[in-house]
């Protein structure tokens, strides 16, 4: 007996009850899954089978009665499984591949010891599952992450520039600290020898490319996001000083699951803004940010923090308040401002109201 129909066995003659408790983990590929059963605290069976949901599914409703989670990690496959399931009234979590449990020591790795751990793991409630957005949701935040990356590349550039014109004892244009129209003129006209004339050339050439994609992206996100519920809730955060276009697109794209929040410290968490604690006996300190989750949306947030404080009195006087409280660090202070901020962004969210000033 192959073990192709071990497998088929187990599923046509399977009799579970609702006082049996079934885990499943699966390791998904593009071709491929490898599944793994965790039942009643041990381990049950594992197989692989081509990458069809609809067959994934017809073999998992026949352990409705007793079946917990279905459990996968984030990847490059997306979220698609995770809808078909759940569309068939199966229990699904997308765990967050950062937050899974790695051995301290070196171990090996396969598909089949990957989707043991998880089916493992979800049993013992150690797998911290993420939201998994709607098509639409998923294609409204696709879109922003793509002019994300554009502005990324153009970041990149204009340090590429700065760092030809170090590199060869080039003065700096004036302007050039914020690319003026004028400042990127004046690098179109320098009197340099030849083949380093081209070599800024062909910088240059990259920057109106970066420039474009950016701009014509802007337009996109306003012609395709400013519309129905996203467009009422970008029009509301907006309303805080420093939140413009861009960071209102993301934050309601990202945390399109707002709701899910029970408090703004599960919000700081979820961003990577809240600090480390380390405590040990009767000492507690609190270190640097938890750089996980969203660094786009954390650098941004950072940006409008800075345009917030120049903008709004009451926030520079916090932030002036916050850089003594830090040892004059700035950094650390416009951090504290951005956390600030993202709490007042999704109580808006939450309340549907605009910015108001705390008195």
């Amino acid at each position: 007996m192959n073990k192709l129909t071990k497998i088929e066995k187990f599923f046509n003659n399977v009799n579970l009850t609702a006082d049996d408790q079934l885990f499943v983990g699966i390791d998904v590929h593009k071709r491929s899954y490898h599944v793994a059963l965790y039942l009643n605290d041990a381990p049950a069976m594992d197989f692989v089978m081509p990458a069809k949901k609809e067959q994934l599914s017809q073999k998992l409703i026949k352990t409705i009665p007793a079946l917990r989670q279905v459990a996968y990690e984030t990847g490059p496959s997306g979220y698609g499984l995770a809808r078909h399931l759940r569309q068939n009234s199966l229990p699904v979590a997308v765990a967050a591949t950062s937050r899974i449990p790695r051995p301290s020591g070196g171990d090996d790795k396969t598909d089949k010891l990957d989707s043991r751990k998880l089916a493992e793991y979800a049993a013992k409630g150690l797998l911290r599952p993420v939201a998994v957005p709607t098509p639409k949701q998923e294609a409204d935040r696709q879109l922003y992450r793509m002019r994300h990356r554009q502005s990324r590349n153009l970041a990149k550039v204009k340090t590429q520039i700065k760092s030809f014109l170090l590199m060869h004892n080039i003065n700096e244009p004036d302007g050039l600290r914020n690319w003026s129209q004028h400042s990127i003129k004046q690098l179109r006209t320098l009197r340099l020898q030849k083949t380093l004339r081209m070599s800024l050339d062909e910088l240059i050439s990259d920057l109106d490319y970066y420039l474009l994609r950016v701009k014509t992206l802007d337009k996109l996100l306003t012609k395709h996001l400013n519309k129905g519920l996203l467009a009422r809730r970008m029009a509301l955060l907006k309303t805080h000083p420093g939140v413009g276009t861009v960071v209102s697109c993301q934050f309601a794209t990202e945390l399109f699951h707002y709701r899910n929040f029970n408090s703004t410290r599960e919000v700081f968490k979820y961003l990577g803004l809240s600090p480390r604690i380390h405590q040990s006996g009767d000492r507690s300190v609190r270190g640097t940010i938890n750089k996980v989750s969203n660094s786009r949306l954390r650098s941004n947030l950072i940006q409008a923090a800075w345009r917030w404080i120049a903008v709004d009195i009451g926030a520079k006087k916090n932030y002036l308040r916050l850089i003594n409280n830090c040892g004059g660090i700035k950094q650390k202070a416009i951090t504290a401002m951005a956390r600030k901020l993202s709490g007042h962004l999704w109580a808006m969210l939450i309340k549907g109201q605009p910015y108001g000033p705390t008195k």
